[in-house]
């Protein structure tokens, strides 16, 4: 995989989710094209980077989605998305054996998998740093289950995102220098493509 173009992709991605992705909205479900960039890596890049650049994708999308304070100031925290996207990269990377390649539902499958166990876990972050520094929650004064409610939203719109997006980024994959291994016969022969 060439991290170069893994990071140009995520910080695209980024900044179209910060800039113009509103326009990918619908009620209360709002899409994002981040997650779809990340499963696409998950499932074509070596299992041991998977976790590394989710982690990077989640501190991109730290930095560029920084909270509103209730004085009218912005603040940045680094960590409650990085450590999400990990445990989304944790959760995607064993799918691959499970989910077809050439099927074009099984990446919206897993950028729901993924959205959601990252959104629950940037929650559980959440809910840990308000805890121990007596800080409010960025959902505040609404509950943590209508939180819940729009991660679970959330996810799928970003499955629903996931299927143009994919179909896209599946036409660059030249670009991605992705290595990979097909079965050519049956047995341990394999060839490189």
């Amino acid at each position: 995989m060439r991290w170069s173009v893994y990071i140009l992709f995520a910080v695209i991605a980024c900044a179209f989710d910060a800039s113009v992705g509103s326009i990918l909205e619908i009620g209360s479900i709002r899409g994002c094209v981040l997650p779809s960039v990340v499963v696409f890596m998950a499932l074509q890049a070596p299992r041991k980077l998977v976790v590394r650049a989710a982690m990077l994708a989640g501190l991109a999308a730290d930095l560029f989605s920084p909270l509103i304070l209730p004085e009218g100031g912005t603040l940045v925290v680094l960590g409650p998305n990085l450590l999400g996207f990990a445990l989304g990269g944790l959760v995607v990377a064993p799918l691959r054996a499970l989910l077809s390649r050439q099927n074009p539902l099984s990446a919206p499958v897993a950028t729901l998998s993924f959205s959601l166990f990252a959104g629950l876990a940037t929650g559980a972050v959440w809910v840990l740093r308000s805890a121990i520094w007596g800080s409010v929650p960025p959902w505040w004064p609404e509950s943590g289950g209508h939180e819940a409610l729009r991660v679970l939203l959330g996810a799928i719109g970003d499955a629903a995102v996931a299927l143009p997006a994919l179909w896209l980024l599946g036409k660059s994959r030249p670009l991605w220098g992705f290595l990979t291994t097909t079965k050519v016969s049956p047995g341990i022969a394999r060839q490189s493509a």
